[in-house]
């Protein structure tokens, strides 16, 4: 029998002699976030010459890799992005990079309902003694990739933690390692303001001590976290595993001891952030990752009890329909698990899902509150699914509530001086 050091040594290769196995007319699909392969992304394009009708599948790519910066490689791989961000959004509008909506836990369906999918390329953690390597702070849909691809291609880096859940695959499952030392690609805190503060509170007031969480990412969800910190025995079932997580944990407001799903454990599906909270997932075994097909399920989600789910908007009209990934027909982020988790934790008994947003755009030059949404906008939550909506003026609770009452709540929470010009309109095409 082999050696765990001899299996992984026949597998260890080259960037070129792994890249060499991506074939034309093939199905590409690459690990995301803090996983993303940055081997493979910064030297497809040496690869991309030799290529024809390639099918690339990648999530949130966080850098502006030379795969989306060479003209000549639209023509011979066609790239789908999962969720938009800033190093593609200008390719999407060119037509070049293409997006694909759907919902978080229906990815690794959606990926696998196209057909065969020649090549996974992730990454991972050193191997370990029994053999195993970790994939680390990625999970979404990268363990049922492992299982699906035709091939699978890993990125050894010693600075990937190893984590517990869905995340350990075998040696011997890998066709190829290639060694790629970097630190891990990490978020900087945004600024959170006065009114991030007043939204935060107002959301900490609606979660009751022993509730189990899902905050999502950005200003808003960390203000959410300091306004927590009286609370007790909260527990945590999110898509995302972030530092405000760490952080309630740290200060004992997390313990998981009152979950009635995976109680005692943070569950998440994949983690980003700083290098503090790498080093808190790494061999923590109270962080488990599941694949976002398990996580983001209504029904996992839903026995949660005191499940509370916190998202946010971009723009909401005043029947209740939730625009978070577009402005207008411009493309700038993507649904994620928005509705995933929105809908699960209103199937949890005292669950709540909230929309937690600013009143108006930047510097108050318009209200995010309208009448009717702009030409092109995408619903990303529709009306018949939302429930409660948090501004800095208040909270709406909009759920088995009629359309009158619904422009009422809304109108009460919007921007003091756009509520006038609101009800104006709201008389005129009939919701009051």
């Amino acid at each position: 029998m082999h050696s765990i050091k001899d299996q992984y040594q026949k597998r260890l290769m080259h960037i070129d002699e792994a890249l060499s196995m991506i074939q034309s007319d093939q199905v590409i699909v690459a690990a995301m976030a803090a996983s993303e392969p940055r081997a493979l992304m910064e030297n497809l394009a040496r690869r991309a010459q030799e290529l024809n009708n390639v099918s690339f599948h990648c999530a949130n790519p966080e850098s502006e890799h030379s795969c989306f910066i060479d003209p000549n490689l639209f023509e011979r791989i066609c790239f789908n992005v999962m969720f938009v961000t800033s190093p593609v959004r200008g390719h999407l509008a060119q037509g070049n990079v293409h997006y694909v909506p759907q919902h978080l836990s229906q990815w690794t369906r959606n990926l696998i309902s196209r057909g065969t999918i020649d090549v996974f390329w992730g990454s991972c953690s050193e191997p370990d003694g029994r053999g195993f390597v970790s994939l680390g702070v990625g999970a979404c849909y990268e363990p049922e990739m492992v299982f699906h691809a035709k091939k699978v291609i890993l990125e050894v880096n010693p600075q990937m933690p190893q984590t517990f859940g869905a995340t350990h695959v075998p040696i011997t499952m890998v066709d190829a390692f290639v060694e790629n030392n970097h630190p891990l690609q990490s978020l900087q805190d945004p600024e959170i303001t006065d009114v991030d503060l007043k939204i935060g509170q107002l959301v900490a007031d609606l979660i009751e001590d022993e509730s189990t969480i899902q905050l999502g990412i950005g200003a808003i969800p960390n203000a959410i976290a300091g306004a927590l910190r009286g609370k007790k025995n909260l527990g945590v079932h999110t898509e995302l595993i972030n530092d405000a997580v760490r952080e309630l944990y740290e200060c004992g407001v997390v313990t998981g001891r009152c979950k009635t799903l995976w109680p005692g454990k943070i569950v998440g599906a994949f983690v980003y952030g700083s290098k503090k909270l790498y080093d808190f997932v790494d061999r923590n075994p109270m962080v488990e990752l599941h694949p976002a097909s398990v996580v983001n399920d209504h029904y996992r989600i839903g026995r949660n009890h005191k499940m509370v789910s916190v998202n946010t908007a971009i723009e909401m009209d005043l029947s209740g329909q939730v625009v978070s990934e577009s402005v207008g027909h411009r493309q700038i982020s993507g649904v994620g698990g928005a509705v995933d988790t929105h809908v699960g934790a209103q199937k949890s008994l005292g669950g709540r899902g909230i929309i937690a947003m600013h009143s108006t755009v930047k510097n108050n030059a318009g209200s995010k509150i309208v009448h009717e949404l702009r030409p092109g906008a995408k619903i990303s939550i529709s009306r018949n699914d939302i429930d409660t909506v948090v501004t800095e003026y208040g909270v709406a609770y909009l759920r088995g509530r009629s359309e009158a009452e619904r422009a009422k709540a809304m109108i009460g929470i919007s921007h003091p001086d756009f509520r006038q010009e609101l009800k104006q309109k709201a008389h005129e095409i009939g919701l009051l």
